[in-house]
């Protein structure tokens, strides 16, 4: 790596985390300053800390297109992250659900490999209490399978509860979720309930959440320039959530001393995206169609293969998922992080697995195309000047991981 690429490392990884915007990080320095008391104490200092905590939420609510008035209002409950506020959403209705007679109807749940890994592992928990959890196929280009989803709708229509997860943005393949489908379930299922994990993306992909569909919706700042440690799990005025840990916080939802800085921080990275959100999707969508010609001439150029995954369907602006054939992805990661590219093989929670990321698989791409795809994404303090030194530095890490393996055209 020269001197250059180590003290600038080009940071193309923003699906995994963004950088704290400058202001959001004042915001929160200013608030620490100002509610360094617990919101739930009742003396003056408490009483402001629990003012700005419910500001915080009424303005996230109302950034996010929730119902703030009338007589059923939607709540957001302030999480540890979007892995908690997932667990929270998909444990939490069902076991409301398991609260109802049943009348010795099934208990029916579905998910799809679009999914997080934290959306597994709820559903996983939820077919050891006895629901019948079915994973949903996925189409080729990386949605979730109509036909698949039609015959599991069809067994939900009569069962005593339905639960569907969807994710909006894969945070594999950037690809977008149908954004009917959650509006189309209840139809489909009387009572059927759909969880949307939005943490991928939100920021890029308009859209209110009263209008969603959606019964409950998970949310995470660190994704759009927001902090880390906190997330959201909204959920409609008329959904019922029951906690599998108690406490008086959070609408007794969950326990322990909410963070106030890191709330209002929450808030003010939400305004902030909602409001850069038409410039900044173009913005990025035209660095991300930069990267990709630039990177694929040079692929071309060296005689190494390469092809964009899903490059016809409808994306976030922000995830390219680029597949070096026939090069082993975790060896180019690490040669590209030598070279000063912060690239990944998938989403972060599972970068240090070797297995191929389950959307991948579940898409039907041949198993050479899996192993070799690499993640690359974008963000707000990426520069066109990034791109361009991005595929500059990447070029001699395909000539020499090409070489290697015999990939050079001769």
């Amino acid at each position: 790596m020269t001197r250059d690429a180590a003290a600038n490392p080009v940071y193309l990884d923003h699906a995994a985390t963004t950088p704290l915007r400058a202001e959001v990080a004042a915001i929160i320095e200013e608030t620490q300053a100002e509610a360094y008391a617990n919101p739930t104490s009742q003396h003056s200092a408490g009483r402001r800390a629990r003012q700005l905590l419910e500001d915080a939420r009424e303005r996230i609510l109302a950034a996010v297109g929730g119902r703030v008035s009338g007589p059923v209002r939607d709540r957001l409950v302030f999480t540890s992250g979007a892995t908690e506020s997932n667990t929270l959403a998909l444990r939490g209705m069902a076991n409301a659900a398991a609260s109802r007679r049943d009348d010795g109807r099934p208990r029916l749940a579905a998910f799809s490999a679009r999914d997080h890994s934290s959306v597994r592992r709820a559903m996983e928990s939820l077919h050891n209490r006895g629901w019948l959890v079915t994973e949903v196929p996925l189409e080729a280009a990386g949605r979730i399978d109509a036909r698949g989803l039609a015959a599991w709708a069809d067994e939900a229509a009569t069962a005593a509860a339905a639960i569907l997860a969807t994710t909006v943005v894969c945070g594999q393949t950037g690809v977008l979720e149908d954004p009917a489908l959650p509006a189309s379930l209840p139809a489909r299922v009387p009572g059927g309930l759909v969880h949307a994990d939005a943490t991928q993306g939100w920021a890029l992909v308009d859209g209110p959440f009263s209008a969603s569909g959606a019964a409950t919706m998970t949310l995470a700042p660190h994704k759009f320039g927001g902090p880390r440690g906190i997330g959201g799990l909204l959920i409609r005025g008329d959904v019922a959530v029951e906690p599998d840990l108690h406490g008086t916080q959070e609408y007794g939802l969950r326990p322990g001393t909410e963070p106030v800085p890191l709330a209002v921080g929450f808030a003010g990275a939400v305004e902030l995206a909602v409001r850069e959100r038409a410039a900044a999707v173009a913005r990025v969508a035209g660095l991300r169609a930069r990267f990709e010609a630039g990177l694929l001439a040079a692929a071309r150029t060296l005689g190494v293969a390469a092809e964009v995954i899903a490059a016809d369907a409808e994306r976030g602006p922000h995830v390219s998922t680029v597949a070096f054939c026939g090069i082993d992805r975790q060896a180019f990661v690490m040669a590209a992080d030598l070279a000063g590219v912060c690239c990944a093989t998938g989403a972060a929670c599972s970068s240090g697995s070797s297995e191929p990321a389950p959307a991948l698989v579940a898409m039907g791409l041949p198993a050479g195309v899996v192993q070799a795809a690499v993640r690359f994404s974008f963000g707000s303090t990426t520069t066109a000047a990034d791109v361009d030194a991005a595929v500059a530095r990447l070029e001699p890490v395909l000539r020499r991981i090409g070489r290697g393996q015999g990939l050079q055209a001769r």
